[in-house]
């Protein structure tokens, strides 16, 4: 049996523990990335909602990590986002990052279906925590620590 970090299954009634990542910063990206390939999830990111999109065609998803505002504009990509995740991938966990506290926004992304919304900064750990809640949900069991290599 292959470990999950080298899953690549897209079947759309998969359960496996792919997440993906929209950032507009790198270095959200690679901690996200190196934290979450560590406890065994398999991680797709990007900086933009087009590439986005095209990931929920190839790939299903335990969950969708998005900050609000993509490539420092004042759009709400991260609702687009949203919308169209829950379009395509509606039972998907969708955990959303935000610079600002604007209550508008806040209620546009709950309406939407949004499971967290969180206010940056955001620690690392705390998007795994996340994480392994909703996939101990989803599979009812527990998130297995990575192999120990070396």
């Amino acid at each position: 049996m292959s470990s999950p970090a080298s899953h690549t299954c897209c079947r759309p009634d998969c359960l496996c523990d792919r997440v993906l990542i929209v950032d507009d910063e790198p270095g959200i990206l690679f901690a996200y990335r190196k934290l979450l390939e560590q406890k065994g999830l398999v991680v797709d990111s990007c900086d933009c909602l087009c590439e986005a999109l095209d990931y929920l065609e190839k790939h299903h998803y335990l969950a969708v990590v998005a900050d609000m505002r993509l490539q420092g504009t004042d759009t709400m990509d991260g609702l687009d986002l949203v919308r169209e995740v829950r379009r395509r991938q509606p039972a998907a966990g969708i955990i959303v990052a935000s610079g600002t506290s604007d209550q508008k926004t806040r209620q546009s992304a709950s309406e939407l279906g949004v499971d967290h919304y969180l206010e940056k900064p955001i620690h690392p750990s705390r998007i795994l925590d996340l994480l392994i809640q909703l996939r101990n949900t989803v599979h009812g069991e527990e998130l297995l620590p990575a192999p120990e290599t070396g």
